[in-house]
């Protein structure tokens, strides 16, 4: 986003505040002439908790300001380039740490935070749900791209650990066309999207409605504007705006997804770990067991 676009952008939302005529509004619409770019990567949550109101009051506020929605106010706030320039959220992120350790122990305190903040972004009801739809599918995938890639990857081993078939969907090209014949009605598909919806996505949500498989979406921004096949929205951030994106939080709702999933069929999930572990035995010649603390129970006896 050049300085001009930035000027320009906070210049026409001030010259727009005679809209607002609600005192909640007019705190969004104060807080978002003050932040400029900055708050550009922020989400209705993110915005609604730094002003104190709600995130219908954010969304209302864009339409209120002239725009159509709170997504083509924040692409308004980014600028007509969109590229996020992660040389500055990286010097954002490290910038004033003393030591190696500092960065550590910042990290760690956003984490904390970031998990925190998860707890509140994601209602029991919504997990539930999630994890219901996933319980019933004969099959899960697990889309994501990019740095998601690995945690689609991550989330497909444990679910095939725990004896659930699953597998991972990482290509956004013409690849991704083959992945999707192996998707079918009785599967579910688990999507990481976060700030937009990128082409390869919407094609696999067609596909997921043209064959009725459910899915499940694990996003930061986007709000519920994606149809069916979108069963349950799950909002996972990444991270604190205009700081290095960090996928901390999503790996934990991933993993605490696949225990659900476990937890719904324990005799499953533990006869498919027993096989694991006579298998390694086979392999290595010797008791290998999954769990560290079965396997150090072992050892002593």
């Amino acid at each position: 986003m050049t300085v001009e676009h930035a000027a320009d952008t906070t210049a026409s939302l001030a010259a727009r505040l005679d809209r607002i005529t609600s005192p909640a509004e007019r705190r969004v619409a104060d807080f978002l002439v003050r932040s400029g770019s900055k708050a550009a990567p922020m989400s209705a949550q993110e915005i609604a908790a730094a002003v104190g109101t709600s995130d219908a009051t954010v969304v209302r506020t864009a339409k209120s300001l002239g725009y159509g929605s709170l997504r083509e106010l924040r692409r308004s706030l980014a600028g007509p380039d969109d590229d996020v320039d992660l040389s500055m959220r990286l010097q954002a992120t490290i910038g004033g740490s003393a030591s190696a350790h500092d960065v550590l122990a910042t990290a760690v305190d956003r984490q904390l935070q970031a998990l925190d903040t998860l707890l509140r972004r994601v209602p029991a009801a919504d997990f539930d749900a999630a994890a219901a739809v996933l319980s019933g599918a004969a099959h899960v995938w697990w889309c994501g791209t990019g740095p998601s890639a690995y945690l689609a990857q991550y989330a497909a081993f444990l679910c095939r650990r725990h004896g659930r078939p699953s597998g991972s969907l990482t290509h956004s090209g013409a690849d991704h066309a083959d992945e999707l014949l192996a998707l079918r009605a009785e599967d579910a598909v688990v999507v990481l999207a976060y700030g937009r919806v990128h082409p390869h996505v919407r094609v696999l949500l067609r596909r997921a409605a043209d064959i009725g498989a459910p899915v499940v979406l694990v996003t930061d921004t986007l709000g519920r504007k994606l149809p069916s096949p979108v069963m349950v929205e799950l909002h996972a951030g990444r991270g604190a705006p205009g700081l290095f994106a960090t996928h901390g939080s999503t790996m934990v709702l991933l993993e605490a997804l696949v225990l659900a999933m476990a937890a719904a069929d324990p005799e499953g999930s533990s006869a498919a770990l027993a096989t694991l572990n006579d298998l390694r035995r086979s392999i290595a010649g010797k008791r290998l067991d999954v769990d560290p603390e079965t396997r150090r129970r072992s050892v002593a006896d």
